[in-house]
């Protein structure tokens, strides 16, 4: 004991009996390490259970009682220290009741904005362009047309499954409606996520042990921590910081998704959770994929349909690709495009389209007030934002028009005489001298979605391998799998090695 008394174990011992209340066995386990706690001759503190149990255990007693009420006086006690096996008093607190003490001195808007920071910094976007974390209000969010955003409402904003009138949804209508300067204009470019209500206060409780040790590794120096109270805290950093990591996860589980019937005007909210492997944002586009809610690769027929449906076609039969990509930006009832590259990649793929005339479309430069210039139809090329879509109707008319007036032609875009194999939709004549040879042999690869494939594949034999066998000449076709990881195990390589060989594998190996 210090000389007046007032920093003495006893003083310790009996603070702790109070806090501890009725449980006397607890209370005998307390007095036992307490008197275990004097110094011994070879340097070394504390006593351990079996040590305990044998002094205050008495006839007719369960051993086990006492194992429970140590373990209970280790996580409870305030002045209780743990070393291995070994237990004792200290006149001062330890580290683990002083962490969950300076626990409490923390704020909700403390673990909100260390939530936000930590959302913020995810890497990587998946497919978004960006991620708007607890904006303050619609000012927050920009309103630009470079890409789908991900907005991450703020925990006051909680949701409620299956409402379509919580929290969540009245911030995100307001989001939606408005931009910094009036009403938005690229509605169809946001997706938001709100935490479960019954979450959030878990989350919050681990941000705040999470803030508590960090704040006493900070200060290990004002605080004169020992060796092992460092490395203690440093665990305890580490440890803490996955809780949190995980916790946000599993309190950030809906997504909303604003979408609309043409004709109407109310916003109905889909619901949905996201899922599978990777960080938060990745496990979103995951789902939304899944859901067709986020299109990161589309085809040109899926164009034709969307503009044939709303319809978008101007009186000419043409609409450029700015204001296609502006309708889809704008409309939450056009399908919802990852970025504009994927609005270029499908009209290029509806250009090499050999039935454009009845699936697809063609694709002018310019119109100069009586044609279109520079057309392309069945073949690949890489449209431009000034450039223009054009109605299969219209373009073919053109390509007739433009045949008849040149001389021996077969048909003709923008005046160029066609050789080899015809156009689709365009007349077919004589062609005069010698005769061009016929391309024989075709080959294609493509890059399939391992989450669209199947679908990807009935695109192919529609699309592709319908119209080569069509020619009177065979098709064969092969599947090649590359997949690259840190390391796949033993039990990954027999597995697929066996079913790969039973799916009729030609090659296969790990390297």
């Amino acid at each position: 004991t210090d000389i007046d008394g007032s920093n003495s174990l006893s003083l310790r011992l009996d603070q702790e009996n109070k806090n501890l209340g009725r449980y006397s066995a607890t209370r005998r386990v307390a007095r036992a390490v307490f008197f275990a706690t004097a110094p011994r001759g070879e340097g070394t503190n504390g006593v351990d259970l079996k040590t305990i149990t044998l002094g205050v255990a008495q006839p007719g007693e369960a051993p086990g009682t006492f194992a429970d009420a140590l373990r209970r006086l280790s996580s409870d006690a305030t002045y209780m220290y743990v070393d291995g096996a070994q237990y004792w008093f200290s006149s001062r607190p330890n580290i683990i009741r002083t962490a969950a003490g300076m626990a409490t001195n923390f704020t909700k808007e403390d673990a909100d904005a260390e939530v936000r920071k930590r959302i913020q910094s995810l890497r990587p976007l998946g497919p978004f362009k960006g991620v708007h974390a607890f904006p303050d209000g619609p000012g927050d969010v920009t309103d630009d047309d470079d890409g789908v955003r991900l907005v991450v409402l703020p925990m006051n904003a909680h949701h409620i499954a299956n409402e379509q009138d919580s929290p969540a949804i009245n911030a995100a209508a307001a989001i939606l409606a408005q931009r910094n300067a009036g009403p938005r204009l690229n509605r169809n470019l946001l997706v938001f996520l709100a935490a479960h209500e019954a979450r959030i206060t878990e989350l919050r409780e681990g941000v705040f042990i999470y803030l508590a040790w960090q704040s006493i590794l900070e200060k290990r120096d004002s605080m004169n921590l020992t060796p092992n109270d460092v490395r203690l805290a440093e665990s305890k950093v580490r440890e803490t910081n996955e809780t949190v990591s995980q916790r946000i996860i599993e309190a950030f589980q809906f997504t909303l998704v604003p979408q609309l019937e043409a004709g109407k005007r109310d916003i109905v909210w889909h619901q949905s959770r996201p899922s599978g492997n990777g960080n938060l944002f990745e496990r979103i586009a995951r789902k939304l994929e899944s859901e067709e809610r986020l299109i990161t690769s589309y085809g040109g027929t899926r164009v034709r349909m969307d503009i044939d449906r709303i319809p978008l076609w101007k009186v000419r039969g043409d609409i450029s690709v700015g204001d296609l990509w502006k309708a889809y930006c704008e409309y939450p009832y056009m399908t919802r495009l990852a970025s504009i590259d994927v609005l270029l990649n499908a009209i290029s793929n509806g250009l090499g389209n050999l039935q454009w005339a009845t699936e697809t479309f063609a694709y002018a430069e310019a119109h100069d007030g009586s044609k279109w210039v520079g057309m392309v139809v069945a073949q690949n090329a890489m449209p431009r934002t000034s450039g223009l879509v054009v109605r299969a109707t219209e373009a073919d008319n053109q390509i007739q028009e433009q045949a008849k007036v040149i001389p021996g032609g077969v048909g003709g875009v923008g005046g160029a005489e066609v050789t080899g194999t015809p156009v689709p939709g365009a007349p077919v004549g004589p062609v005069p001298g010698p005769v061009v040879a016929l391309k024989s042999r075709y080959y294609g690869r493509f890059n399939l979605d391992s989450v669209r494939a199947v679908r990807q594949l009935g695109e192919l034999l529609k699309n592709v391998v319908e119209h080569l066998e069509k020619s009177g000449g065979t098709v064969s076709m092969t599947l090649e799998i590359n997949a690259d990881s840190p390391g796949f195990d033993d039990r990954i390589q027999r597995v697929v090695k066996e079913n790969a060989t039973q799916l009729g594998a030609e090659v296969q190996e790990f390297e």
